[in-house]
């Protein structure tokens, strides 16, 4: 069994101020540093076989924080750069309310919306497609069970979640809740999987099985009182 545990990264003071952050490092919030913490305890009992996270400061910290609280002998971080945000090009600090504003007056979804002098909303899908490819691979190749840690960014989840579900042809996915895979995740949220090995009984046309745990779960934030629970 080879599972994915994804996590956005903690809030950070600009994501507190509703100011747009995405290439730059940012600096968490004394909020987003509990939350990590939370999600660390939520997790300390769990043994992770390979850890991956953005190579930005936010992420970073998210993840050390995460793994200071474990119990367990952890393997080391492999910061990587394609696991960053969505470049927001010419909208970095400015007001969160301009991305509203584009959506009003375009229609789309928050996460894929025309971003003035940004990275694409199809270019940020190719990059979690990359890294979803090399998961696939090393899930494929491994003949243990393994458990694997990412820590990333919200739109960039929210691209990857796409991905997997507008390639109908390629991915067959199971307890996919679509109301739930279309929200913004919460900052610490969890998104749990597991890849299935492809051509088991040697068929390689088969689809790629991705089967969920859970989207968005934010349950160590209800725990520790972060958050109220949602309805």
């Amino acid at each position: 069994m080879f599972t994915v545990t994804f996590v956005r990264h903690g809030e950070t003071k600009l994501n507190a101020a509703k100011i747009i952050q995405s290439r730059t490092p940012g600096e968490l919030s004394d909020r987003g540093i509990h939350m990590a913490e939370s999600l660390g305890k939520h997790v300390s009992n769990e043994k992770f076989t390979r850890i991956y996270s953005s190579d930005l400061t936010r992420c970073h910290d998210t993840t050390l924080l995460i793994l200071k609280q474990s119990l367990q002998t952890q393997p080391e971080l492999n910061l990587d750069a394609t696991l960053r945000e969505r470049d927001y090009g010419d909208l970095e600090f400015e007001s969160t309310s301009r991305v509203l504003d584009i959506q009003k007056e375009t229609g789309k979804p928050i996460h894929a919306i025309p971003i003035p002098g940004g990275e694409t909303y199809e270019a940020t899908m190719k990059r979690t497609a990359k890294f979803f490819s090399g998961l696939c691979k090393l899930a494929d190749a491994s003949n243990e069970p393994e458990n694997v840690l990412v820590v990333t960014h919200g739109c960039w989840l929210m691209c990857f979640l796409d991905f997997l579900a507008t390639n109908k042809g390629v991915f067959e996915l199971e307890n996919c809740d679509e109301n739930r895979r279309t929200l913004a995740p919460r900052n610490t949220a969890t998104t749990r999987l597991i890849i299935h090995k492809k051509g088991v009984d040697g068929n390689e046309e088969e689809k790629r099985r991705v089967e969920f745990i859970q989207i968005h779960d934010i349950a160590h934030l209800v725990a520790a009182n972060i958050v109220a629970l949602e309805s």
